[in-house]
Parts: C-alpha cells; structure tokens; sequence
C-alpha cells in the first residue's frame, strides 16, 4: 500500500507538537508505601517532525502504550520511568524528541477523624514531561489538585455568629532533584487549609471538621504562602508554583492567589 505519511519534500515548516491526545488507558502507580494502585490515565503523546517530512507514524505511539501494558510496566520512579517511556517514543518514531503528558486519578485511603469510616480519596494528578534525545536534555512536572474546606476569616470576624465557609482545591506543580511522592504534596496543602476533605463523614465528624474549620480561618493568599513556605523549605524541590481557589458561598466569583518560586542553586 502507498504510504503517503513518509513522503518526503519541502514543507515549509518543521512541526513542535504532533501526536495523539485524549487516549484513556490503563495506569499502574507506586504509592509512597510501595503499594501498587491501578487507575486510568489520560494520554498525549508526542515527537516533533522536520519539514522534508510528510507526517508520523501515528499509530504507533498507542502501540507504545498497549506494549508497556502487556508488559506490567508501572511507574515507580516518576523521572526513571518517564524517562523510558519518552525514550522508546523517540526510538519508535526516529524522532529527536518526545513528549508525554498523563492526567489520573490518584486515590488514597482516608479515614474519618473521629468515627475512623474509611473510604477512597480521589486526587486530580498530572505528569507533563518532554525530552531530548541529542541533548538529553529532561523535563518533568508533577501536578497534584488537592480539595479542600476553607472558612473566610473576615466572616468570621465580622459576624457575631458562624462564618462562611466553601470548597476549595489547591494546585502545586513542581520541578525536583530528588523523588517527591504524591503524598507528601497532598499532606503538605491539606495542613494548610481550613480543614482537609474526607470521603465519609459520619455526624460526629461533621462536628469534628466544622468547628476544625472556624478554628482555622484562610484565606486563599493565607493558603498559598503556608504551602509555598513548605515547598520551599524542601530542598528536593527546585522549582514550584502553587494556586489556591476558592468556589464562594456568598459570592457570585471565585476567588485564587497563586505563587511562583525558582530557587537559586546554593553556592
């Protein structure tokens, strides 16, 4: 059969992004605690194409995928592993480099702070990654949006009973040195909200969480320096920005603050 996609030519321009997005497939994740939970992914995948080239062999960057399946492959070391991965991309395709991007949902065991009901947590995670193959140069940010309850501390101070409270979430990206997990980002936002979100809430822990939460009014800018105090002091992580929403109760907006940081390298 004529194979049109690898004709070659003069096509004016290079091209910086081509490949298959919004491919749902399954995921397999180490957790902190070495667990492995499964979970869908949401894939784009990626190379870039010269312009004496037609197109890309399309096909087989879900092939990648569905070959890494059957094989068990999980990710343990989100740079190690990453890393494989965009190196096989740029092999399969005889690309320079690749991109990989990976939306999930990560899931942890909660349990309720006084009636101990446990239940599975979702948290909304991203991997966005890109290499190159001459350079080897690497780049990898991990994504974590953790939920969270906010009370307003003007409310409170303002009204001589109760305070407005609402739903917010928290995103953290960052950039690392050395392995961060998940968890240790999702423990870091939660203690500094209002109070952390749990899956089941028995009455005596809806007692527990408000009256936690009139204890703890933030606001959002209140939130993001408290988180970005902690990231911060992480020598791990070298580069951060953080972003905190809040979904408001009694107004018709919503309300963010966001951080962004680059540390300088330590002489």
């Amino acid at each position: 059969m004529e194979d049109i996609q690898n004709q070659k030519g003069n096509f004016e321009f290079n091209i910086n992004k081509v490949g298959v997005e919004n491919i749902e497939y399954p995921l397999r994740i180490g957790k902190k605690d070495g667990e492995i939970i499964s979970t869908i992914g949401n894939f784009s995948m990626a190379v870039s194409l010269e312009k004496n080239l037609k197109g890309i062999n399309m096909s087989r960057l879900p092939i990648i995928l569905s070959q890494l399946y059957n094989d068990k492959f999980y990710i343990k070391n989100y740079k190690d592993d990453i890393k494989f991965v965009l190196d096989e991309i740029c092999e399969r395709l005889q690309s320079k480099d690749s991109y990989l991007d990976i939306d999930f949902k990560y899931f942890l065991t909660k349990t309720a702070p006084v009636s101990k009901f446990q239940g599975l947590m979702p948290y909304k995670c991203k991997i966005k990654s890109k290499f190159n193959k001459i350079t080897d140069e690497f780049d990898l940010i991990l994504y974590v949006e953790v939920p969270v309850t906010t009370l307003c501390p003007c409310s409170k101070a303002i009204s001589e009973y109760s305070a407005h409270n609402q739903r917010g979430y928290v995103i953290v990206e960052i950039r690392y040195n050395e392995e961060v997990f998940i968890e240790d980002i999702i423990s870091i936002v939660e203690a500094s909200a209002s109070c952390e979100l749990y899956p089941i809430l028995k009455r005596v822990d809806e007692k527990y969480v408000t009256e936690k939460a009139y204890e703890n009014p933030r606001f959002v800018e209140d939130i993001v320096r408290l988180t970005a105090k902690e990231l911060n002091e992480n020598h791990k992580i070298i580069w951060f920005k953080v972003s905190s929403h809040n979904q408001e109760s009694i107004h018709p907006h919503d309300a963010f603050a966001t951080i962004e940081v680059t540390k300088i390298p330590k002489a």
